[in-house]
């Protein structure tokens, strides 16, 4: 006899969305490969799912052959194993009373389960009414030792048992329960529903299918609490203009749901892989309410479930696999967290063949129920930068609930944000603000004394790879940032000082009371790096070769800043919210041995005193050297200026005449001071000296080439 020919199927009724619809359609294929055609494959469609089996017509199929998986929860009140589960019980005598062959391992499920209760009751495990004395894993165990291989998938899903502990995947709330619903007793309602015992029962059966696969709406609905699948159909107070409409749902939605729900099933292989808990439960993670625009922080989660969507045609084996493997790796390690699963995603850490995963949050939203939230829609797409993540990330995680502060507490659950959001976009801007929080973190702790007791002082990773992604967003903003951030002293004995400890409370491996330069975070950063400029002007003469120079320079070692972005950052071109983020970034990075490279363009700037200084800043060699030039001092900063800068315009206009005359004094010529009321703030003056000028010689060039008319023209 010739096999049927295997004819796609489109269910424009079962989709990837809302999570009732994905459960369904899981549930659909995976009845069809276990008891009708063992090659049938499937995949998803904008459309619908769609399966190819040699299955002539599925509604029929169903309405007439299918056989429903055993789904029994004697651990839980309310499942029909207690003396006041009279609705429940009253369900048991219908199913044990139900003419149907096809729902006798469901009656030979709920006989092993009364005895087990019976069982369990002698020992004192539960009461006659059905309260749980003890835990709810002595129960499941006990049950689990007893009953026969086809009950396995329903335990598995419903309870993750690891030694005398339970684990409950959310996916199916508590152990096959939401508060007073128990999934497994509304299971057996809607299959005496469509397992028909007479022709009309049969006849309603198969119309309901049929609705079911083509979306169609012939016959009626049936009220059933559909919970947390499908938020939109679950009723209650609210859910109707006229105040609360009843949940209704087509039957066989609910009975496919729960059959697709035992794909989550924890195996024994991920169990011993992963450990315990929720790394054994398939595309499971702790909940977040990052990343998305209906997360709220201190919502009660359960957590959350991604759901898989692949793109070309699967068999069942290979979808058990799937979700047997549950493959969704970071780092080598299954992802645990919501940033986690991102990073997979982006690093190819999840199952080839997966287009795109659905991110549920299982949120408590009406009264006490739960509700399955889409949280996210993303597409598996590669993105190498966001393997930068793994080089930070962890050690805001050790952090954890430490006993720290509230702005500890803040400051992390900023960083976490900001973690999420690197891992899910990648990109320039998301690392700056990764770096920029773990900075503020950073700072956070430097202030709790607690905290710092708790925490040691972070891993600083080398800049390279990390700039080689943040200049995708190339900015003067972020040129200045780095230049200032790279700022290192060059000590005759002992360690240097970078910016990162000059700013911050921490040397390279222990916290410090305080920073070298304090109120970064909480001052202007002008004044701070004009504070900045003065501890320079003190520590200068104790460098290495410091007898070289007449004068102090600023540091002398760091990334060289192009001299029109230092000039726009004196005159506040600049954008400070941008250079306060940049800045932080890059403050969480080692800077040594990077060279980025930047061109010396040919400077326009216009002739102010940081012309001026910014030669002497970094040590001016003569403008007409002498055969024994070599012997020559290297004329530089007069100690005084940087707090003189500070002091008023009148002070300015003063560093700028000295520093011409300095200029002058080696060979070099340079413009007259500008008007008082024309010399800009000495501050942003004395801010700007910090970073190494890239052009400064360049800009003294311009200024002793103008012609004289010229060069008053533009002061």
């Amino acid at each position: 006899m010739t096999s049927p020919t295997p004819t796609l199927h489109l269910s424009p009724g079962l989709g990837a969305e809302p999570l009732a619809s994905y459960l369904a359609s899981l549930g659909l294929v995976r009845v069809l490969g276990e008891q009708a055609d063992p090659a049938v494959t499937a995949t998803w469609t904008p459309d619908g799912v769609a399966i190819t089996t040699a299955v002539p017509d599925i509604a029929v199929w169903l309405a007439d052959e299918y056989i429903p998986t055993p789904v029994v929860s004697p651990w839980n009140g309310g499942s029909g194993f207690g003396a006041k589960d009279k609705e429940p019980i009253r369900r048991f005598d219908r199913i044990r009373k139900h003419p149907s062959p096809r729902l006798n391992s469901l009656r030979n499920a709920i006989g092993i389960a009364t005895a087990v209760v019976a069982t369990a009751r002698e020992r004192e495990w539960i009461t006659d009414s059905g309260v749980m004395k003890a835990s709810k894993s002595a129960v499941v165990q006990e049950f689990r030792n007893k009953c026969p291989e086809e009950l396995l998938p329903w335990i598995d899903a419903a309870i993750v048992l690891t030694g005398a502990d339970a684990f409950f995947p959310p996916i199916l709330g508590t152990g096959g329960n939401d508060g007073h619903l128990d999934f497994s007793t509304n299971f057996h309602e809607q299959l005496l529903e469509v397992v028909a015992a007479t022709d009309k029962e049969r006849d309603r059966s198969l119309a309901a299918a049929r609705d079911l696969l083509f979306d169609t709406q012939v016959g009626q609905l049936t009220k059933v609490p559909i919970g947390q699948f499908d938020p939109g159909n679950a009723g209650g107070p609210g859910s109707s203009r006229f105040g609360a409409a009843a949940a209704l749902a087509n039957s066989w939605s609910y009975v496919l749901m729960v059959e697709g729900a035992l794909l989550f099933a924890s195996g024994t292989v991920r169990r011993n892989q992963h450990g315990a808990g929720r790394a054994a439960m398939p595309f499971t993670v702790t909940p977040s309410p990052d990343g998305s625009d209906s997360g709220a922080q201190g919502e009660e989660s359960r957590g959350e479930v991604w759901t898989p969507i692949w793109e070309q045609s699967l068999s069942l084996p290979e979808i058990k696999q799937l979700f047997a493997e549950a493959r969704a790796s970071w780092r080598g390690r299954p992802a645990r967290r919501a940033a986690d699963f991102y990073a997979a995603m982006r690093s190819m850490g999840v199952a080839r063949g997966i287009g795109a995963f659905t991110r549920y949050g299982l949120q408590r939203r009406n009264g006490l129920a739960f509700v399955a939230v889409p949280l996210d829609r993303i597409r598996v797409q590669e993105k190498p930068s966001v393997s930068l993540a793994a080089k930070v990330e962890d050690w805001a995680t050790r952090i954890g609930a430490s006993g720290a502060s509230t702005a500890v507490g803040e400051a992390l659950r900023a960083f976490h944000k900001s973690h999420l959001e690197f891992a899910r976009d990648g990109g320039a801007l998301p690392l700056a603000r990764l770096l920029a929080a773990l900075t503020t973190l950073e700072m956070a702790v430097g202030r709790s004394g607690r905290a710092k007791e708790a925490i040691q002082v972070r891993y600083v990773p080398p800049a390279g790879r990390f700039l080689n992604v943040l200049e995708q967003e190339d900015s003067p903003e972020l040129r200045v940032a780095a230049g200032l951030a790279s700022c290192a002293t060059m000590p005759a004995d002992g360690p240097a000082w970078t910016m990162r400890q000059i700013l911050l409370p921490a040397d390279q491996t222990k916290w410090r009371d305080a920073p070298l330069v304090p109120g970064f975070g909480a001052r202007p950063l002008h004044d701070v790096l004009a504070d900045v400029l003065v501890w320079r002007s003190r520590t200068a003469p104790a460098e290495k070769n410091a007898g070289r120079f007449r004068g102090v320079p600023t540091f002398r070692s760091g990334i060289q800043v192009p001299a029109a972005d230092l000039h726009a950052f004196a005159g506040d071109a600049l954008d400070p919210v941008q250079l306060d983020l940049l800045l932080r970034a890059c403050l969480a990075l080692d800077w040594r041995g990077v060279n980025p490279g930047w061109k010396a363009e040919k400077p326009d700037v216009p002739v102010t005193p940081l012309a001026l200084l910014h030669p002497l800043a970094a040590g001016l060699r003569p403008g007409n050297p002498r055969d024994d030039a070599d012997d020559e001092p290297i004329p530089a900063l007069s100690p005084d200026w940087p707090i003189r800068l500070t002091a008023g315009r009148s002070q300015v206009k003063t560093v700028h005449d000295e520093a011409r005359a300095r200029l002058l004094q080696a060979g070099w010529s340079a413009a007259p001071a500008p008007p008082k009321e024309t010399i800009p703030d000495g501050t942003r003056i004395a801010a700007a000296l910090v970073p190494r000028c890239l052009s400064s010689k360049a800009v003294l060039h311009m200024i002793a080439s103008k012609p004289k008319s010229l060069t008053e023209e533009l002061i």
